[in-house]
């Protein structure tokens, strides 16, 4: 794996910008059979942590130490029974591994799994913290195993913890940060995400994905348009399902410049937390779709201009090596000023999500 070294600016007086990446949190890994990586591949960090060193943009970035996330901050999300049965997998041999898994939806185990989900948790929370205080301007967590499915009492679609959930739950607890936006660029629905925040009105969640009437993964009817909360928090949760496979660069554009930013606007955040997730990007196996990076680094940049810049992309999938690893690193460079100057933003498709319409409505 190579990559060409690319121009950055010189480096400023003072790293603005952070990131969070740490080596143990490759060890999650699939015992069922090591000669056939599973597409949650611990090297999906690797790869896009090696070309933004490659690149030159981690010399100008600054590198925030992880701690594991403790069980007072998982509990705020998670259910105590969940959480009891994820610490006993430390002690489990790999036959009851195994076995333990296939009670959940997609998600395998091992006994480094429960150290590796605290470490993901961990980084998101630490970089969004010294962006709340003010010591950054904006970041990247590149951590695993990843968290938007993760629900209060299961796990699920490669997810243990949900690292979102569980950083706005302390943020808020510790009085940080009031309102909160989450926007889902991931190319699955962000379920456990939306379970978490469905009727709280001080965090709007938006998520852009798959929808295929119901059956893409995770394969329900909660991501549909009509699932806007409920109680205080209706009108809260934005789901832009698109019908099909090939979506591209036109629709989420479309998308950005016609609801979700002037929503953001409206709701005036104090944090804007992407669920930056690459799996709707260009040769993806799993999502199908041909967003491009110039398409990632452009909506990068319009959130950027929402809750004075305070932005936190925090990992989520992405399945081809390549395409995240560019995809990742086209985000940063708005956040570190460079310009994204190849290709360009094509002109909108049709809006798809309207696709999921009935005649009726």
């Amino acid at each position: 794996m190579s990559y060409s070294k690319q121009e950055t600016p010189a480096p400023p007086h003072t790293k603005r910008v952070g990131y969070v990446y740490d080596v143990r949190m490759k060890y999650h890994q699939d015992l069922e059979d090591p000669q056939d990586p599973h597409p949650e591949d611990p090297r999906r960090i690797y790869w896009i942590y090696n070309i933004l060193k490659v690149a030159g943009c981690l010399d100008i970035m600054k590198n925030v130490l992880v701690t594991p996330v403790t069980d007072d901050k998982i509990l705020r999300v998670h259910e105590r029974q969940y959480l009891e049965t994820l610490k006993d997998t430390e002690i489990m041999e790999r036959a009851t591994l195994l076995e333990t898994q296939k009670k959940y939806d997609s998600v395998f185990l091992c006994k480094e799994s429960q150290y590796c989900a605290r470490m993901s948790a961990g980084g998101l929370l630490a970089l969004c913290k010294d962006v709340v205080r003010g010591k950054l301007d904006s970041g990247l967590a590149i951590i695993r195993p990843p968290g938007h499915h993760a629900c209060s009492a299961v796990p699920m679609g490669f997810c243990l913890l949900n690292n979102i959930a569980i950083t706005v739950r302390d943020l808020q607890a510790r009085k940080m940060v009031n309102k909160v936006m989450i926007v889902d660029w991931d190319v699955h629905h962000g379920n456990g995400i939306q379970e978490v925040f469905y009727s709280d009105n001080t965090v709007l969640y938006a998520s852009l994905h798959r929808y295929d009437e119901g059956e893409f993964y995770p394969s329900s009817t909660d991501g549909g348009m009509d699932m806007v909360g409920e109680g205080e928090g209706k009108g809260y949760n934005i789901n832009i399902p698109w019908a099909t496979a090939g979506v591209s660069d036109g629709d989420y554009i479309y998308a950005f410049k016609k609801l979700l930013l002037p929503v953001a606007r409206q709701f005036c955040p104090d944090l804007i937390i992407v669920a930056s997730g690459f799996d709707a990007a260009v040769c993806d196996p799993i999502g199908e779709c041909d967003v491009t990076p110039e398409c990632y680094a452009c909506m990068t940049s319009m959130l950027k201009s929402v809750s004075n810049g305070k932005l936190v992309l925090s990992l989520e999938g992405g399945y081809n090596l390549d395409a995240i690893a560019n995809s990742a690193l086209a985000c940063v460079k708005p956040l570190l000023n460079i310009k994204w100057k190849a290709g360009h933003i094509p002109q909108p498709a049709i809006y798809l999500a309207y696709a999921t319409l009935s005649e009726e409505e």
